[in-house]
Order: C-alpha cells, then sequence, then structure tokens
C-alpha cells in the first residue's frame, strides 16, 4: 500500500496541512493542523483560528509523521475515513 492510498484510508486528524489552492480565493495558503474532519470539510487551527475548509474544492498538502509531504486534491478525501476505506477497496477488485 503507498503512502497516499494509507493516507486516504486513515483519519486525517492531529496532521499538519497546508491548503496548496482552492476555488474560494480566500481559502488559499492557510496552514495549521487538521482538529476535525466532516464528510465535506476539514477543520485547520493555525494557533489562534479555526478554518474551516471544504474538501471539494480544495488542494491539501499533509505533512505525514514520518516527515513525508503529500498533494491530495480534496475530492479524493470526500467522506468519513471509513467510507473512504470501504470505496478504496470496492475499486480494486
Amino acid at each position: 500500500m503507498t503512502a497516499i492510498d494509507s493516507t486516504i484510508t486513515q483519519p486525517l486528524i492531529g496532521l499538519s496541512a497546508r491548503v496548496v489552492h482552492s476555488a474560494n480565493a480566500s481559502d488559499h495558503h492557510h496552514t495549521g493542523y487538521i482538529i476535525d474532519e466532516t464528510d465535506k470539510t476539514v477543520v485547520l487551527f493555525d494557533g489562534a483560528r479555526r478554518r474551516v475548509i471544504p474538501k471539494k474544492i480544495a488542494v491539501f498538502e499533509l505533512s505525514l509523521p514520518d516527515g513525508q509531504k503529500l498533494q491530495l486534491e480534496g475530492k479524493a478525501l470526500v467522506g468519513e475515513p471509513a467510507d473512504r476505506l470501504r470505496r478504496a477497496k470496492r475499486q480494486r477488485w
């Protein structure tokens, strides 16, 4: 399993993230830790503010605990982790 596959199927809470691109110009370049995740949004905390970022319209750069950085389209992250796991397993058959 690649780092991208395992990241998509895991909860994102606790990872450091940066918004690389977003259809909403006010969401560009926000950086922080993911403190909450819903089906359609990610909540970033930058030390002062919570920012709710829609997954579907953004591209995220995630910093993994081992130091790797991954860029993922938010469309791949839509859904709860359990739903993403089911979807990933279904695609392999």
